[in-house]
């Protein structure tokens, strides 16, 4: 069967004679998705549904019956599920991935995110390989605390500019590059980011995954007697939560709990204004312990991706 190239204009693909897969309404997907995708996951995010703001949901049918759905485009596929009765997962999969590869460009590997434990073992009989790295995200109520800083210590909220271009940037992102790379380079972090070299540590957020009240709750931390930048706490949209994008202290601040006053002042700044913080974290993170201690609750665990190599 020949495969129509990708294309976000295309409504209907054809997986075979008995499947296809067709365009859904963001919306409406994201309600099934919520429902079917996996209820231990979904139940850690109960009070959302899946954003109906990313884009490439397809429905996936057999004949004219719909028996799941899937967010997939060149070179990556995402939030598979299917609706039960339905029990021919392995089948479809394999469809979808002729169709994947069809699509992407061969250069670079074909990702799967954030796989989930019921389907790690469909997806490496389909041939996509486990990286190293399991994740999961965790979370807990905001809530004020009494923060008591160290007098040595000068505390800030960073600041965003926007250029002649409309590019919106942190104004002293040269010194949270040096602050992130002190930090993580060499460490779990920088590895499963995949970043070595102080440019990569230039901060990239999304203006759209900030806003006032978040880089307000943003944290930076400056040693008062040499000024220098010693820790930061960034903070993003997560959805329609608020989430911690980076956090880290240099080597040499370490142990004074500063990370746990950083995540304190988050929680505090959020009361009334976000109902939660959540955090994603490597299993293995020495600051996985901070988390629980803060009281983070953690969700289900996830293979961060699993991958078609490329060729």
């Amino acid at each position: 069967m020949q495969v129509a190239e990708w294309s976000e204009n295309i409504e209907t693909y054809d997986l075979s004679s008995e499947y296809s897969i067709r365009k859904a309404d963001p919306e409406e997907w994201g309600i099934y998705c919520s429902v079917y995708y996996n209820m231990r996951f979904v139940g850690f995010f109960r009070e959302e549904r899946f954003s109906a703001n990313r884009n490439n949901a397809y429905w996936i049918y057999q004949g004219e019956s719909k028996i799941g759905g899937v967010r997939m485009a060149p070179n990556n596929i995402y939030h598979l599920f299917f609706i039960p009765p339905f029990n021919q997962s392995f089948e479809v999969l394999k469809l979808l991935k002729k169709i994947l590869v069809s699509w992407s460009d061969r250069a670079q590997a074909i990702k799967a995110f954030e796989i989930l434990p019921d389907q790690v073992h469909l997806f490496a009989k389909a041939g996509f390989w486990p990286v190293e790295f399991r994740c999961r995200w965790m979370q807990r109520p905001t809530e004020p605390f009494d923060v008591t800083w160290d007098d040595d210590l000068i505390i800030k909220s960073p600041q965003i500019t926007e250029d002649e271009t409309g590019t919106k940037r942190y104004t002293n992102e040269d010194e949270i590059a040096h602050c992130d790379f002190s930090s993580f380079v060499g460490g779990f972090e920088a590895l499963r980011r995949n970043k070595s070299s102080l440019e990569q540590f230039i901060p990239d957020e999304d203006p759209a995954l900030t806003n006032e009240t978040l880089t307000e709750a943003s944290t930076l931390v400056y040693d008062k007697n040499t000024g220098k930048l010693v820790a930061n706490c960034r903070l993003c949209l997560q959805d329609t939560e608020a989430a911690v994008y980076s956090i880290g202290v240099i080597p040499s601040h370490r142990g004074r709990g500063i990370a746990t006053h950083m995540l304190q002042r988050a929680l505090t700044i959020l009361k009334g204004k976000y109902p939660i913080l959540r955090l994603y974290v490597m299993e293995g993170n020495d600051a996985e312990s901070v988390y629980y201690n803060l009281g983070f609750i953690p969700g289900v665990q996830e293979v961060q991706q699993m991958i078609i190599p490329a060729e």
